[in-house]
């Protein structure tokens, strides 16, 4: 009977300090896949950053933005007209990336348009070339008003023509 009671302790101890070892294993784990001071979510990620423009403050950013591309559109569509290759903005990805930078608010935004060769004839919107070209604005949030932090710039973007200015 004490070669029991014995057998029965040691085991009850192993299967204590086991599942305390592997409960610890879950814990370093977890501190692997989350950043300090958030929980980690399931499936290792943590949670989404927060946006940090309101719904306004990104609308009074979208109309600065159309305004600001209806000169580029327009120089575009006189490349068009002209017979050279131009870069359709009418059907441009928009990609919107904020971040801070120096203790202030960001934006980088993005209009991602493919380039095309005009037909002769001016209809339609031409053959692709297969490649991007990426307007580029910078915009910084200074006391509740966007500043244009650099001029807008083109940048080739390359490769093949994919996604909505494609399909169009």
């Amino acid at each position: 009977m004490k070669l029991k009671g014995i057998l029965g302790i040691t085991f009850l101890a192993i299967a204590v300090l086991s599942i305390a070892s592997i409960s610890r294993a879950i814990e370093v784990k977890k501190s692997l896949y989350s950043s300090p001071g958030t929980a980690a979510a399931p499936g290792g990620g943590g949670p989404a950053p927060r946006d940090p423009i309101s719904a306004a403050m990104k609308q009074k950013l979208s109309e600065m933005i159309a305004a600001e591309s209806e000169s580029f559109m327009g120089g575009e569509s006189e490349k068009k007209a002209s017979g050279q290759p131009y870069t359709d903005l009418e059907a441009a990805k928009f990609k919107y990336i904020p971040q801070m930078k120096d203790g202030k608010v960001a934006v980088t935004a993005k209009l991602e348009g493919a380039e095309y060769r005009p037909t002769k004839t001016g209809a339609g919107k031409g053959s692709p070339t297969g490649k991007h070209r990426t307007l580029v604005f910078v915009y910084k949030l200074d006391n509740g008003k966007w500043v244009e932090g650099d001029q807008p710039k083109w940048e080739e973007t390359g490769g093949a023509v994919t996604g909505v200015a494609a399909k169009k």
